[in-house]
């Protein structure tokens, strides 16, 4: 039996990567989500929307003559099936790669770190043109959640690479 090094800052090779689980598991949770968000938006193709609005609102006892109501009801209306139809089946790919993203990194795999990386990265250019058009705490918060996210994935990413260079491995 070996004493290991007290000084060592390395893992223990059974260790988990729990910052690769938290990051998992919420994008498990926002893909079955948005899962649910499309497979809704799909039930709704060939229905009197208007009707489920109303449905809906009359459920929360929200008035229905409320301006900002009327407002949100003139908008769907002009949704048409084929709108519906591509909102839910962009929903539904969305949602899988989450959930490919989220097992992944559950998982620990490190094509799901790329992904990861590479499917979060894209979408800061347009958080960032958000808060230039309409600065809010909310898009701040998911901004530097994201490039917390970004970055914490690449520096695991290359601390394994550089682990698999010292062991010798590819």
């Amino acid at each position: 039996m070996t004493r290991q090094n007290k000084t060592s800052n390395a893992p223990p090779a059974n260790s988990r990567e729990f910052g690769l689980f938290i990051i998992g598991f919420l994008k498990l949770g926002k893909g079955l989500l948005v899962l649910a968000l499309g497979i809704s938006v799909l039930k709704l193709v060939n229905r009197d929307i208007d009707a489920v609005f109303y449905e809906i609102i009359s459920k929360l006892h929200i008035d229905a003559e409320n301006r900002f109501i009327q407002k949100v009801l003139a908008h769907l209306s002009l949704i048409s099936n084929h709108t519906l139809e591509a909102i839910g089946a962009v929903s539904i790919v969305f949602a899988a790669l989450l959930l490919i993203e989220g097992f992944g990194l559950v998982f620990e795999r490190l094509w799901a770190e790329y992904l990861t990386v590479a499917e979060t990265a894209i979408f800061i250019p347009f958080e960032l043109f958000e808060i230039t058009r309409h600065c809010t705490i909310t898009r701040v918060s998911i901004l530097l959640i994201n490039i917390a996210i970004v970055l914490y994935l690449l520096m695991t990413i290359l601390r394994k690479s550089i682990s698999r260079r010292a062991l010798g491995k590819p």
